[in-house]
C-alpha cells in the first residue's frame, strides 16, 4: 500500500480518538513489530519514546508506505509558561539537543506557530526544562521529532510538526522514565503497582492524566481536520545548529 501522509507518534494512545475505526497492520523493524492504522491515503505509525525508535519507524514507513508527507505528531512538554495542556502548537524549526542540528520547514498555520521545539532523550522534568530555555530558547519538547525531520530531510519528502501541551513549564513531572520498556513503551501496569503505596505521587499523576487526555483530545481534533489535501507542509532544510551546544 501507497499513501500520501504517514503520521508518527510514539504512543497509540496519543492518537487513539483519531485512529478509531482505521484498519490495523504491522510494520516489522528486526524484531520489532510495530502498530500501523491505515485510513485511505493516510497511516499513523507508533514507534515508542526516543529519537533512535523514530528514526528507524520513519525509515520503516518510508520504505513500506512511500508517503510524500511525514508528520511527526505527539503531546509535548511546555518550555514557556503561556503554554497549557491542549495548546497547539506548530513548530518550524526542530532542533536536536544531542547535535545541535536544526531542522527548519517553513509552513503556516491557523493555530500557534512557529518557534523552536528540541527533541531530547528524556523525559524532560523541571530542572531540565529549565536548561534546555537557556540553551535553545525552544518552545516546546519532545523526544522524537528530530528524527523525523532528519528521515524527512534525507528522503526528500515534505514535513510537518504537530504538537500539543501535556504538561506546563513547572509541573513535576513524575518519576516515569523508569517504567519506560527496552522498547520505548510505557508500562502502565507496572507503574500503577508503584504508584499505588506511594500517596505523595498521586495528585501529579492525577493532574498529568487529566491534563494528556486534554493534549490528546486537542491534538486528534486538529489532525482529524487538517489531514487532508489542505494539509501545510513544507520540504526541510538543515543549518549546523552547534553554537547551541554547552562548551
Amino acid at each position: 500500500m501507497r499513501c500520501r501522509i504517514a503520521v508518527i507518534a510514539a504512543m497509540e494512545r496519543e492518537l487513539k480518538p483519531l485512529i478509531q475505526g482505521w484498519a490495523l497492520n504491522t510494520i516489522r523493524i528486526g524484531e520489532r513489530s510495530l502498530l500501523c492504522y491505515e485510513r485511505n491515503d493516510v497511516v499513523a505509525i507508533f514507534c515508542g519514546m526516543g529519537r533512535e525508535r523514530a528514526e528507524q519507524a520513519a525509515r520503516a514507513v518510508v520504505e513500506q508506505y512511500r508517503p510524500q508527507i511525514l508528520v511527526s505528531a505527539g503531546v509535548a512538554g511546555a518550555l514557556i509558561r503561556s503554554l497549557k495542556p491542549g495548546s497547539m502548537v506548530l513548530p518550524n524549526v526542530i532542533v536536536d539537543a544531542a547535535t545541535g542540528v536544526e531542522y527548519r520547514c517553513e509552513v503556516g498555520g491557523d493555530v500557534v506557530g512557529g518557534g523552536v521545539l528540541v527533541t531530547t532523550f528524556e523525559i524532560a522534568n523541571t530542572r531540565s526544562k529549565a536548561e534546555l530555555v537557556d540553551c535553545f530558547h525552544a518552545l516546546v519538547v519532545d523526544m522524537e521529532a528530530a528524527a523525523i525531520a532528519k528521515v524527512a530531510m534525507e528522503s526528500g519528502l515534505w514535513f510537518r510538526c504537530v504538537k500539543t501541551i501535556a504538561d506546563e513549564f513547572e509541573f513535576a513531572m513524575p518519576p516515569l522514565a523508569p517504567f519506560v520498556d527496552y522498547e520505548g513503551y510505557f508500562d502502565e501496569a507496572r507503574f500503577a503497582r508503584w504508584i499505588a503505596v506511594r500517596p505523595r505521587h498521586w495528585l501529579p499523576v492525577i493532574r498529568l492524566a487529566r491534563d494528556t487526555g486534554k493534549a490528546v483530545r486537542a491534538l486528534c481534533d486538529w489532525l482529524d481536520k487538517n489531514l487532508g489535501e489542505n494539509l501545510q507542509a513544507a520540504k526541510v532544510v538543515t543549518l549546523n545548529g552547534a553554537e547551541y551546544l554547552k562548551n
